[in-house]
């Protein structure tokens, strides 16, 4: 028997066609039909082949294929099976490429980790695994990038470190300058950990070249200079160095206010301790210091204003004694001649606290009962007397004709310098 549909031979027991896949008939004279319906189109054609091609020795058989209006079950299963073939192929190359990315995404997380702990050899080791396995992959090689960075300047660093160790202050501090300047910038957290590696060694070093400079301050202003930068240090090395600065400050200042102190100067101390208290506040030493230059300062003015005063009365009494008795007579020597006159020889004395000039005096002659036998007036030389400075007047009363007189000066004039 065959098929009706596209004369292939099939069995007894077929349901569908084993060429074209079509259902078979059920019955035999749909088969008896088809197959006479095939064998025609087969003469006709055949026919009609051999007439366009003339006395051609072989004939070329054409089977014709009736097309039904159910479609072929292979031409629908074959698409299915190859979309799904297709799907399944692409889906695990999805998969095989998701993986590849996860793993490079782990080893980013890991070589993060690593830098961000300092270690960044490790790290570089992970970012290059991740660049093998994704070498398009820009943000692994941007990361490698910084990671290889952070490992340099962490380096630069660590050997500013060492130059510290070995006292090399100015090649410690190129280094670190220099490990400064190429951090700036750089915001990523990679370069946290250099940053304060970088800030400790910069604060040591400001510490260690402060102590250094210490031995050389001898001033106050100089010191406090230096204080000023200090206060600036953070860490506990700073914090010594500027106990160090302040106790020298307070050592200085003392030395100072009682050097002055001494000399009386009490202004200046105070100056000095006030200026010391400025940088070392509630400092015992410098407080109690200048508490005992305050006492003193107003003692010392207290005995001035007394000072003063007596100063003033005592100016006084020697002024009244310059203008009332500044002529002091310091001996009077009578004669009495053969003529009955009286021949005077007198020794002053300059008792004024300035020069006088033009000294006149005047005197009077009295008996022995203390009647006035006479009088007169004298120049006393040289005419310019210093303080201190005696002279001599000389005069005759003429007609006293008396023994055993005596001459007081009764008035004397002169002029102040």
């Amino acid at each position: 028997m065959y098929c009706h549909h596209c004369g292939k031979k099939r069995t007894d027991d077929a349901v569908y066609c084993s060429q074209c896949g079509r259902l078979l008939a059920d019955d035999e004279d749909a088969a008896a039909k088809g197959s006479a319906e095939r064998t025609l189109v087969i003469l006709e054609t055949a026919a009609s082949i051999e007439t366009d091609r003339g006395n051609r020795q072989t004939a070329i058989p054409i089977i014709a294929r009736k097309r039904g209006a159910r479609g072929s079950l292979w031409a629908w299963l074959m698409p299915i099976i190859l979309a799904l073939v297709t799907a399944g192929s692409v889906f695990s190359y999805y998969i095989y490429q998701a993986g590849i990315n996860d793993r490079v995404i782990k080893l980013q997380a890991k070589a993060k980790s690593a830098a961000l702990a300092g270690r960044y050899e490790e790290a570089q080791a992970l970012l290059q695994e991740a660049a093998d396995a994704r070498p398009s992959f820009a943000a692994v090689q941007k990361d490698a990038e910084i990671v290889a960075l952070a490992g340099v300047l962490s380096s630069s660093v660590t050997a500013a470190g060492k130059q510290l160790e070995e006292q090399k202050l100015a090649e410690a501090e190129k280094t670190l300058e220099k490990a400064g300047n190429e951090l700036n910038g750089h915001t990523e957290p990679i370069f946290t950990m250099v940053k304060e590696q970088l800030n400790t060694f910069t604060v040591k070093l400001g510490v260690m070249k402060l102590t250094e400079e210490l031995a050389d301050l001898k001033t106050v202003d100089e010191l406090a200079a230096k204080l000023n930068v200090a206060n600036h240090l953070e860490g506990e090395e700073a914090a010594a160095v500027q106990e160090q600065i302040v106790a020298k400050i307070v050592d200085i200042s003392l030395k100072e206010a009682e050097s002055l102190l001494k000399k009386k100067s009490y202004s200046g101390a105070l100056e000095v301790t006030a200026k010391g208290l400025t940088y070392a506040k509630d400092n015992e030493k410098l407080t109690k210091l200048e508490k005992q230059i305050t006492e003193a300062q107003a003692d010392y003015e207290k005995d001035e204003q007394q000072r003063l005063e007596q100063a003033m009365q005592q100016a006084a009494a020697e002024d009244l004694k310059n203008q009332t008795a500044a002529v002091e007579v310091v001996h009077i020597d009578s004669t009495l001649d053969e003529f009955g006159d009286l021949n005077i020889a007198g020794e002053l004395k300059n008792a004024a606290t300035r020069p006088i000039y033009s000294i006149t005096v005047k005197f009077i002659v009295y008996d022995a009962g203390g009647n006035e036998v006479g009088s007169g007036t004298a120049t006393a030389a040289p005419d310019y007397a210093q303080p201190g400075e005696k002279i001599i007047f000389n005069s005759t009363v003429y007609g006293v004709y008396v023994e055993n007189t005596t001459v007081v000066v009764d008035h004397a004039t002169w002029y102040l310098d």
